[in-house]
């Protein structure tokens, strides 16, 4: 389906990896602009995962019909969810009325087919009909978990018009992120995300390609700063759970370090990254987090 809109699809929930190669020794990196890498890697599947959520039951008129008419039909869930188990939905008020309110809950847990559980609720404020000029979803979290990593705070996201090559959407954002090691991340960004293929199909969201485009800004919770700016847009497809084209740049206390590079096109999770002129590949995915809680 199509939720892919602002979402990029991310197929996946997160998977927390272990450190074990010290990619210091491989990149030139410090300690702490590894971390940034590996953070912003790893918060980036959290919030992937939560806005897929999102855009899978907030679409289109057929998604929110379905639950508005009470069919909530199983093939929604069969495909996203293990045994085809998904959250419960209520919409309020059904029938064709706006603005309405959406809630997702996913009680103890729900697990993906993709890996990860998702548990707690995600709560939508829909302002108006889904591709409506100007339309907003503003997306807030109760007791919201993605696997062990606890996300709070808010989101806001504008559509931004339609036409027949692409789909826009704005997205602003404020969130923190706790880990179970206690790092906590506040991360607040400013996005655009341009869904280039896929919307004449709104239940497959296999043939969904999206660009994404802006800023991501980071504060933790001993006080340093770090910053993810997109130099060429980010390819997320619907059958990827990984960034596979685009390139950004990294800050940190507002110095930049280092380029990241994340491919040709090919789904996987080999990144290269250029420091000091020097380019080397690495594996995006594992955290180090062993540093923000010093």
């Amino acid at each position: 389906m199509k939720k892919a809109i602002y979402l990029t699809a991310a197929l996946t929930a997160v998977t927390l990896f272990s450190c074990e190669d010290d990619l210091t020794n491989k990149t030139d990196l410090t300690e702490q602009e590894e971390a940034v890498i590996m953070d912003d890697a790893a918060s980036d599947n959290v919030i992937e995962a939560s806005d897929y959520e999102v855009d899978f039951y907030t679409s289109s008129e057929e998604t929110i019909n379905e639950f508005n008419d009470e069919k909530k039909s199983i093939w929604w869930h069969s495909g996203r969810y293990v045994n085809g188990e998904g959250p419960a939905v209520t919409v309020d008020p059904i029938g064709t009325a706006y603005p309405k309110t959406i809630t997702i809950d996913y009680g103890a847990g729900v697990e993906l087919v993709y890996g990860g559980i998702i548990s707690g609720k995600i709560i939508i404020d829909v302002s108006a009909r889904p591709l409506t000029d100007g339309a907003t979803r503003d997306i807030t979290y109760e007791n919201f978990y993605v696997d062990s990593i606890h996300i709070e705070g808010g989101t806001t996201r504008t559509f931004t018009g339609t036409d027949s090559t692409e789909r826009i959407f704005t997205s602003e954002s404020n969130l923190i992120l706790t880990f179970p090691d206690g790092t906590i991340l506040n991360r607040t960004a400013s996005k655009t995300r341009t869904l280039v293929e896929g919307f004449e199909t709104p239940f497959v969201y296999s043939d969904d390609i999206i660009l994404i485009d802006g800023v991501v800004n980071y504060e933790t919770s001993n006080g340093t700063t770090f910053s993810k700016t997109t130099i060429t847009p980010l390819t997320k497809t619907g059958a990827c759970r990984f960034i596979i084209e685009g390139v950004v740049s990294f800050t940190l206390n507002g110095e930049e370090f280092a380029v990241l590079d994340y491919g040709d096109g090919t789904c996987d999770d080999i990144a290269t990254i250029t420091k000091d002129g020097e380019t080397r590949q690495i594996t995006i995915g594992r955290r180090i987090r062993r540093f923000w809680l010093r």
